[in-house]
């Protein structure tokens, strides 16, 4: 018997995305591909992906429905690109609970993110004004390549050992970029609204950077044991560890300033849409300073 997905909100909208995530498929209660997907998704995450893209397509005056599509397309492939990460990392935690890979096994894992991937498109494809539904599957293609390319940047030992601090931050990033601009991407698109394209993508670089910074921050001891790209680490080759987390730090902050500055820049419906996001990211730094 299926479990429930997350707790409702109480928010119609954001009940209807955890409504959406994963309807019951192909062969549901036989599947061990929609048993892991629906295990994974089950046990919450932030769905601070789907929110973003939900608050702007709001402001958008996006129709609810489509507005719940556009947001579970792209909540569904980060999803999917946490269980192939788990699997590739060999993590065996997420979220408390244990990591799909090491539940269910890696065959199945690999089947629960391709099925994830699947179902993005699939909610894709209903979105109600058609025309436009193909320019939107492109742009969540080409999310899904860039994301697959930093991903190999990423798990590559011999690729990553050998760049300095800023080429890390202009390669392996792209595995943190593509999906947060796509909250901006995809509904912009859809409503046909016209904005400067390189403003966004340079605010949303700077967030993803220092998000990717904090959590290299958290994640430095883990990473070194399995030899897994790091800021922190890369920092280390040339000072103590000590300086190197304090370096990084800065640099975070560095960027936070940035990315508040240039999000004021924004067309006026976009500005505040990362205010929640920054903020998260403000608690995190501060909580490792103390730490």
């Amino acid at each position: 018997m299926l479990g429930g997905l997350a707790p409702l909100t109480g928010d119609k909208e954001e009940d209807l995305l955890e409504t959406a995530l994963l309807e019951v498929g192909y062969h549901a209660e036989e599947s061990s591909a929609y048993l892991a997907a629906h295990y994974h998704l089950a046990s919450g995450g932030g769905r601070s992906r789907s929110s973003l893209a939900l608050s702007l397509s709001r402001r958008l005056s996006i129709h609810e429905s489509d507005a719940v599509k556009i947001a579970a397309s792209i909540e569904l492939l980060h999803n999917a690109s946490l269980v192939h990460d788990d699997l590739m990392d060999k993590d065996q935690v997420r979220r408390g609970d244990s990591a799909v890979w090491a539940k269910f096994g890696d065959e199945t894992a690999v089947c629960c993110g391709d099925l994830l991937i699947s179902r993005a498109f699939l909610q894709c494809s209903r979105l109600t004004e058609k025309e436009k539904v193909g320019d939107c599957i492109q742009l969540l293609s080409q999310a899904i390549e860039k994301t697959i390319y930093g991903q190999c940047l990423d798990v590559d030992p011999r690729a990553w050992r050998h760049l300095d601090s800023d080429s890390y931050c202009q390669n392996v990033i792209q595995k943190t970029i593509p999906l947060l601009f796509l909250c901006f991407e995809l509904p912009l698109a859809y409503a046909d609204f016209s904005y400067p394209i390189e403003l966004v993508k340079k605010a949303v670089t700077h967030f993803a950077l220092a998000y990717q910074i904090i959590d290299d921050l958290e994640d430095r001891v883990i990473d070194e044991k399995v030899e897994r790209s790091n800021y922190v680490s890369l920092l280390a080759q040339s000072m103590s560890i000590q300086d190197a987390e304090s370096m990084a730090r800065e640099k975070a902050r560095y960027l936070i300033r940035q990315c508040e500055t240039i999000e004021k820049r924004l067309p006026a419906i976009a500005i505040g849409i990362l205010t929640p996001g920054i903020e998260q990211l403000c608690f995190k730094l501060d909580r490792l300073s103390k730490g």
